[in-house]
């Protein structure tokens, strides 16, 4: 028969005619007549894999799948398996698909190449044999684990599935050591055994469950304990083949640790055994493909600074696109250190496209504001120790005999401690990251260079994002970009007034070279700035302030500044659509008018009914004398009593101050609601009234401590404290509550976003620089 006969085999310098002969005669190969039996499990895998190897050695492709024949192989015929082109290796997959069952078909039919093929049938089917490495053989590592089936006194893979493997599969998912380590040791080999239908080893399943920490240590201590009692669980050169164990996928326990993103399983594993980082899956992927290709930055800089071959890089290198996506999400997650790493080792990631700056433009985080400058960085960098060396000194003092009184001080002076220095340790994280985000943003642009269409796209959001470090940075590097506009001719300034960026609008306020353009500077519509301020802002910038009045101030705040630097007939001027920018504003923010009446109306008429109650209390108490009147003299009986005396004036602070603030919220309630009040008038009445609400409330607090005292205390100091201590709980509550609100209407109303002006002549960019692209 055709497919039987074998054809000569052409010397290394043959025509290409005499290829393609050959290439047709295997074409046209009879598969029956070598291949009778489909694969269809274990208990026939070795028949159908001795059949198929003849039909290869026949054809001479047998050097495709089994490193075995390679030999034999170029001993006869001169080629080498890179030789075979990619017509070989289709033909030898369809061969396989050809004669396997369709069960068998689902498990590989997602495969590329007929090697992976061959070797995962091979995982799958082939019997399970101990790993043994006797003195003088040729180990071949990983290829070891399946290259003879042991019958006599070793286990096979049936033999493993006992209730012993279950309990040990149910201890590592819950992390249970103690549990582990019984089975393992009441058990043989069970660490070598497949747990699951994947093939999993009890390594395989504890590093891919993140926050087992423990349980992976003690595991390897076990198995490395175990492995020194028996030569046979180790290589010729000493590696522990355990940890070399593959699961179904060709995957080893490193490349599962890769997989999941748990760098301290990696570091554990490679301490242990190198030569896990390059041990390839059925894939050909290492495990540092495999935790760049799952995006886990921590683990892959780590396997990356490991790795010495350079070898195992080259997919890393020449897939840019996956590089980029992985550099984009570190700096999405704000992990700036590491993505600094990232790019230093592999620049091409940052220089591909804009999206590694344009992350950068998106995310960077904020400066210092200026109460947290107060703090940093004078006291702070030494504050931590300070505070506990004084802490200390404080605790000896109250552990002494003769201080017990000084016990309630130090533990209050605790807590003081403890809040102050989380404060500074947030502030020290916001300045640090800050740090490595512009170092970050220096190193990026580096890698660009003067690519100016990078940067074309990345200068305009930017602005819209308020990121004026990446603004800075990129003028200093191409300062004609500042020309750069969208889609509907916007460039960074007016992007800055449409996004409410008030860094960058900080840009042109101090100078009047740049006033003078923006002062008539129209767009095709013919809106001028004032026009364009007179548009919603942006829901991320509305978000940000709480309730709609606020938003609706910080818009009328933004027209207010405009309207200082324009000319007057501009003030007023229409555009195409005979609008002028104070009915632009008023269509814009009609519905947030509505919001903010509604929610300044609700706000003042709770707040009113709390004084109200207040108000009642308060004045009722004041004429019923506690303890009564002298019948004679109508003078109360306690008037001397200093308690009393806290009573009467803190009663009287309550009532003068809760009838403020129901004078206060009845004003707004009566209010116009104009679009101007929102600015000032509105956001000042409420931040009074809160004000005299809480002034009422603790004045109240106060007064009803001092008569409960005077009433019913008989003069015990302790009884008074407990007093305090429950009238504290609902001044407390009020000021955590309505803390933020205030302060929040506090800032917004009396803080100046304009004044704090953005520092040119200490930008990179510069001052001289900016002027010469304006004029």
């Amino acid at each position: 028969m055709a497919s039987s006969s074998k054809s000569p085999v052409p010397d290394d310098d043959s025509s290409s005619r005499t290829e393609d002969e050959k290439y047709f005669h295997a074409l046209n190969a009879n598969v029956s007549n070598f291949v009778s039996v489909k694969l269809s499990g274990k208990e026939n895998y070795h028949l159908w894999k001795t059949q198929m190897l003849c039909l290869m050695k026949a054809h001479y492709m047998c050097g495709l799948v089994d490193d075995e024949c390679v030999n034999n192989l170029r001993a006869s015929s001169g080629r080498t398996t890179k030789q075979y082109n990619k017509e070989y290796d289709n033909l030898l997959k369809g061969w396989i698909f050809g004669s396997i069952s369709e069960g068998v078909l689902g498990t590989v039919a997602e495969l590329g190449s007929a090697e992976e093929v061959w070797r995962k049938l091979k995982r799958i089917h082939a019997p399970f044999t101990i790993l043994q490495v006797e003195k003088g053989t040729d180990g071949a590592g990983v290829q070891l684990y399946r290259t003879s089936v042991h019958h006599a006194g070793s286990h096979s893979v049936e033999s493993y599935n006992t209730e012993q493997l279950k309990k040990l599969r149910e201890a590592t998912k819950k992390g249970c050591w103690k549990d582990a380590k019984s089975i393992l040791e009441n058990g043989k080999d069970l660490e070598r055994g497949p747990l699951d239908s994947e093939q999993n080893r009890v390594l395989h399943l504890a590093v891919g469950l993140i926050g087992h920490n423990d349980f992976i240590k003690d595991l390897l201590q076990f198995i490395q304990k175990r492995e020194d009692q028996s030569e046979k669980t180790r290589n010729l050169d000493g590696r522990s083949l355990v940890l070399e164990m593959r699961n179904l996928n060709g995957s080893t326990a490193l490349h599962v640790a890769a997989i999941v993103g748990n760098r301290f399983a990696a570091e554990l594993l490679v301490n242990k055994n190198k030569n896990l980082l390059t041990i390839l899956d059925d894939r050909g992927r290492t495990p540092l493909y495999k935790a760049y290709f799952y995006m886990q930055l921590d683990t892959f800089i780590y396997l990356e600074d490991q790795t010495d071959r350079n070898e195992t890089k080259n997919d890393i290198i020449y897939d840019t696109k996956m590089g980029v996506r992985l550099l984009v999400n570190a700096i999405s997650a704000k992990k700036y250190s590491k993505a600094r790493q990232l790019v230093l080792k592999f620049p091409h990631f940052a220089k591909e496209n804009d999206e590694a700056l344009m992350a950068m433009a998106r995310t960077f985080p904020d400066e210092l504001d200026y109460w947290e400058k107060l703090i940093y960085p004078c006291p702070l960098r030494n504050c931590g120790d300070k505070i506990v060396e004084k802490l200390g000194l404080v605790f000896i003092m109250c552990s002494s005999p003769d201080s017990k009184n000084n016990v309630h001080l130090g533990l209050y002076l605790a807590k003081v401690s403890d809040v102050y220095v989380h404060l500074v340790k947030d502030i020290m994280k916001k300045k640090t990251e800050w740090d490595e985000a512009k170092e970050l943003l220096e190193y990026v642009c580096n890698a660009i260079g003067n690519k100016r269409e990078i940067y074309d796209k990345v200068i305009l959001e930017a602005a819209r994002q308020n990121a004026y470090q990446v603004v800075d940075e990129i003028l200093y590097r191409l300062p004609d970009v500042i020309y750069n506009s969208d889609e509907y001719g916007y460039d960074i300034i007016q992007l800055a007034i449409i996004h409410r960026s008030e860094k960058i609008y900080n840009l042109i306020n101090q100078i009047d070279e740049i006033k003078n353009i923006y002062r008539t500077c129209t767009d095709s519509y013919k809106n001028n700035i004032l026009h364009l301020v007179g548009r919603l802002a942006p829901s991320h910038e509305l978000n940000s302030l709480k309730g709609a009045a606020l938003q609706l101030q910080r818009d009328l705040q933004w027209r207010e500044e405009l309207k200082k630097f324009m000319f007057p007939q501009y003030i007023t001027k229409e555009n195409i659509f005979n609008e002028t920018p104070a009915m632009v504003f008023t269509r814009e923010h009609k519905d947030l008018m509505k919001g903010g009446e509604k929610w300044m109306k609700t706000t003042a008429k709770s707040c009113s009914i709390t004084a109200g109650l207040i108000t009642t209390v308060v004045f009722a108490a004041a004429i019923t004398v506690p303890g009564g009147n002298n019948q004679e003299t109508g003078n109360p009986l306690f008037r001397k009593n200093i308690a009393f005396i806290m009573f009467a004036a803190a009663n009287a602070i309550s009532l003068f101050a809760s009838i403020t603030a129901l004078l206060v919220f009845l004003s707004i309630l009566t209010a116009s609601f104009a679009e101007q009040d929102f600015l000032i008038s509105l956001p000042r009445r409420l931040i009074s009234g809160f004000c005299a609400l809480l002034l009422s409330t603790t004045a109240m607090m106060v007064s009803f401590s001092a008569i409960l005292y005077l009433m019913f205390c008989d003069k015990k100091s302790w009884m008074m404290g407990l007093i305090c201590g429950l009238a504290f709980i609902p001044i407390t509550s009020f000021v955590a509550l309505q803390y933020s609100l205030i302060v929040d209407l506090y800032r917004s109303t009396y803080g100046c976003i304009f004044d704090e002006q953005t520092s040119l002549c200490s930008s990179r960019s510069g001052l001289g620089r900016i002027l010469g692209y304006f004029k």
